[in-house]
């Protein structure tokens, strides 16, 4: 870690979220030797953890005092939307391989993950922390849409709705930023405006790529025109890959059969048409995706 290292006392949605990479990997492969012998001590260890972590009130489960994605420097907050989201998800993946186990822990820890708190703002949108104001930091981070997606809370439709909206109204300020910036276009078109999907995949993602070697940048180097022009920057890269093999597609694996991954309407942004992948391995089987602008859902099939 630079300089002394604080951010790695407070940053927790890190362990939640190697945690969920494991489940992810158990839920693509159907790898059953690894989801016992690998993903659950991490799983179950983290899980352990968050009752730990958490602060009972009479509004729920909270999480005081941590750092979210954003690493902010020397500040920290209370409910951070994707510190929370993230453990919400970890605690009920925890819980569903447990239950599989006979582990008697798995009733707790579905419960705790229902009694965790996220915050709210007056639009019904999630917010990014619970005194969160807009306009408090310009730039500040979508860190409540990546709660959303890719962390994959679900939320009720008009409180999503909201919370994508709010994240691209406030796209302006931080758009050009590095990682999260490839999946502000993902956000736009869950929200509807295709317009503005295909400006923010421009600007979140597009800009980015500096010839003569087409190298995928840290920061976009006409809005950060003093950072160093560092590349390719791995972060970037594979956000704009999630957004365009998970994102619009909206693909969530989970637990499930593979078909019911895909279970929104695909709105992709302006001008596209559809996104055709010929091949991906899931569990062992050749299948092909498709997603295809005003369709019920993507599609994955033998290919």
């Amino acid at each position: 870690a630079p300089d002394a290292g604080e951010g790695g006392s407070h940053e927790h949605h890190v362990s939640q979220d190697i945690a969920l990479a494991f489940a992810r990997f158990v839920h693509v492969t159907g790898d059953r030797e690894f989801e016992h012998t690998a993903a659950w001590p991490v799983i179950s260890g983290v899980a352990t953890w968050l009752e730990s972590r958490v602060t009972h009130t009479a509004r729920g489960a909270e999480i005081h005092r941590s750092n979210g994605v954003a690493e902010l420097e020397g500040r920290l907050v209370d409910n951070n939307a994707f510190v929370n989201a993230s453990a919400i998800m970890t605690l009920r993946e925890a819980a569903r391989m447990a239950e599989l186990r006979g582990d008697d822990r798995f009733d707790r820890w579905r419960a705790l993950s229902d009694a965790i708190v996220m915050p709210l703002g007056r639009a019904g949108e999630i917010k990014n922390h619970d005194r969160h104001r807009r306009g408090e930091a310009k730039g500040a981070t979508p860190e409540a849409a990546a709660g959303l997606w890719p962390v994959g809370l679900g939320a009720d439709p008009a409180v999503e709705r909201a919370t994508y909206l709010r994240a691209v109204e406030d796209a302006e300020g931080y758009v050009g930023a590095p990682m999260l910036s490839a999946l502000l276009g993902v956000y736009a078109a869950r929200a509807g405006d295709r317009r503005r999907a295909l400006a923010l995949f421009q600007s979140g993602y597009a800009d980015f790529i500096s010839e003569p070697f087409t190298t995928t940048l840290e920061y976009e180097p006409t809005r950060f025109p003093d950072m160093a022009r560092a590349g390719p920057f791995t972060a970037n890269l594979s956000g704009f890959l999630m957004a365009l093999l998970y994102g619009l597609p909206g693909l969530q694996p989970d637990s499930g059969e593979p078909s019911g991954w895909a279970g929104r309407p695909v709105v992709l942004p302006r001008g596209w048409e559809s996104i055709q992948v010929e091949r991906v391995w899931v569990r062992g089987q050749e299948l092909a995706l498709e997603a295809r602008h005003g369709d019920r859902s993507a599609r994955l099939a033998p290919a």
